[in-house]
């Protein structure tokens, strides 16, 4: 009875679903399931060392100010409010003098960044100009018109085109 299989029936075929097309989608190249698909491949450690590699890559990128400004007197005015706790008035000083060391140091380094953005643009400016000085049309300066007065009368008859109410005065949106 264990042996032979029941009244014609395939114990093979009983358990296995019936056939369906299954569309398998083959990675291509470069895309993400093939990139998915390669990770899936590697051992735990090459992922690590991967990941340092991109780190390490990556950082180079980006750059690292080592110095930090007002250090000082930061801890000058920590070591004052720690000590007066109660009695904060009493480090208005140290207050002070961290504050224009912060406002110091932000216009420095404002001053720092537009001076690299300018010298960037004068570099941009520099190579466009030197690529494109035939393509470029000569700029013709716009007509400076003076203003006129509109009178007195003008401006009434403006305003009664109006109406009574306008966006710019909100006590006459209730009229």
């Amino acid at each position: 009875m264990g042996d032979k299989p029941s009244a014609g029936l395939d114990v093979k075929n009983a358990a296995a679903p019936p056939k369906s097309k299954v569309v398998s989608s083959k990675a291509k190249k470069g895309s993400v399931l093939s990139a998915i698909e390669d990770i899936q491949r590697m051992s735990p450690e090459a992922i690590c060392q991967e990941f340092d590699r991109l780190v390490d890559h990556t950082q180079r990128h980006f750059r690292r100010e080592a110095h930090m400004p007002c250090t000082a007197f930061a801890s000058q005015l920590q070591r004052c409010l720690e000590q007066h706790r109660r009695e904060s008035f009493k480090c208005f000083s140290a207050m002070d003098d961290y504050r224009l060391c912060v406002s110091a140091a932000t216009q420095e380094h404002i001053e720092r960044l537009a001076r690299e953005h300018q010298e960037n643009d004068l570099d941009r400016s520099r190579h466009s100009s030197q690529e494109h000085q035939q393509e470029q049309p000569a700029l013709h300066p716009l007509p400076v018109v003076p203003p006129t007065s509109m009178g007195v009368a003008a401006a009434k008859t403006e305003i009664k085109k109006q109406g009574q109410r306008s966006w710019y005065k909100p006590w006459s949106w209730l009229r």
